[in-house]
């Protein structure tokens, strides 16, 4: 699926993670697939991530879920603001919306956030860490863009959200349905309903920095070596002075450390990993039938669909699913480039021709599931 009038190399060459650009009307006729009371609904639920912004006074609320029905009674007319995150994670038609940003790498896809908002409901004045596309679902949003913020802009507090202290308009602009509105890492924005109605669809693409990366890769590094393997001194030199320690001791140790990072198999397959690793995963894990039941399941006419929110990446030895490293002979990588390019949620036969142990591996690590009609 392709954005209206949207040539995405040129948008990768010269607007990705440099500026805000606006994309009018870049899905036409677009229908959205839920409204606030789909929202409200999931909202409530105890495994949602859901939150409630309110303006008042010239300052914001904020109010964590889960919530109750009679806790949507109570809102004001306006000014207020619902957020629920990884609505994809329990919304099959927030597949279809993904696959429009699939020319970027899907393995940076984060989640679809989505926010229902009354007349003057809005977030405040703030900047992300991530890419995001702003899809207008449905009523308008007016959004104001500033400039590039960083570390050392000044934040005020207010009750547990980053907003800015100071903030100065250089681009507006009223989104109706089907508008999307990308804001590279860093800009300040700042989204505000225009009337009642008004549903955002936030599809932002995860950015690990760069501390959790090093933090991440030495971690799992150190879980394959042995404690047997100890520091050992260079070449000493007895006249040293005790107390001190050497450039040559400290080249020593950066050579040590270098012979363990600098190994290209084990980088790739821990990024793999780390990119398509999902918070809880553990309760994804399904070992209820062993492998003979499993395929007696596929031979009685069971389908399976790749699971809401699963992760999928794949470089030329491994299969990367919902945070672990499936290898895969040459032969079958055009199967699994297939796997790759399906949606969550939907029913697959390209798995079918993976080895059945394979198939079975992923269906126990909850990236496949059997597929359940009664959901449609």
């Amino acid at each position: 699926m392709a954005l209206q009038n949207f040539d995405p190399q040129w948008f990768l060459d010269q607007v990705w993670q440099r500026e805000a650009l606006l994309l009018k009307a870049a899905l036409p006729n677009y229908e959205c697939p839920l409204d606030g009371n789909d929202l409200a609904g999931l909202a409530c639920e105890d495994d949602v991530d859901s939150r409630i912004i309110i303006e008042k006074d010239g300052g914001w609320e904020l109010r964590n879920g889960p919530f109750k029905e009679e806790d949507f009674g109570s809102l004001p007319a306006s000014n207020w603001t619902l957020l629920v995150q990884s609505v994809d994670h329990y919304l099959p038609e927030l597949a279809d919306l993904l696959a429009h940003f699939r020319f970027i790498p899907r393995w940076r896809t984060e989640d679809v956030m989505v926010s229902y908002a009354c007349d003057g409901g809005n977030v405040g004045p703030h900047y992300d860490q991530y890419d995001v596309f702003l899809v207008q679902g449905s009523g308008r949003r007016r959004w104001k863009v500033g400039g590039h913020c960083s570390a050392q802009t000044p934040l005020a507090s207010q009750a547990g959200l980053r907003l800015l202290q100071d903030f100065s308009v250089e681009q507006e602009y009223l989104l109706e349905a089907g508008d999307v509105l990308y804001v590279p890492p860093g800009v300040a924005h700042w989204g505000i309903a225009e009337g009642d109605d008004c549903i955002t669809l936030s599809v932002g693409f995860r950015a690990p920095s760069e501390a959790a990366l090093l933090s991440d890769y030495s971690d799992d590094i150190a879980s394959f070596l042995d404690e047997s393997l100890r520091y050992q001194d260079p070449q000493l030199d007895a006249n040293a002075h005790p107390a001190e320690i050497s450039a040559g001791v400290r080249e020593h140790v950066k050579s040590l450390m270098l012979r363990h990072i600098n190994d290209d198999d084990h980088l790739a397959r821990w990024f793999g990993e780390m990119m398509t690793r999902i918070p809880d995963q553990e309760s994804m894990i399904d070992d209820s039938l062993n492998p003979e039941e499993f395929l007696l399941e596929l031979a009685e006419g069971a389908v399976l669909q790749l699971r809401l929110g699963a992760r999928l990446a794949f470089d030329e030895q491994y299969l990367f699913a919902d945070g672990l490293a499936f290898p895969y002979p040459p032969e079958q990588r055009d199967d699994v480039k297939s796997l790759c390019e399906i949606e969550s949620g939907i029913t697959i036969d390209t798995a079918h021709r993976l080895s059945p142990d394979m198939i079975y591996a992923l269906f126990c690590n909850g990236t496949l599931c059997f597929y359940d009609d009664t959901q449609d």
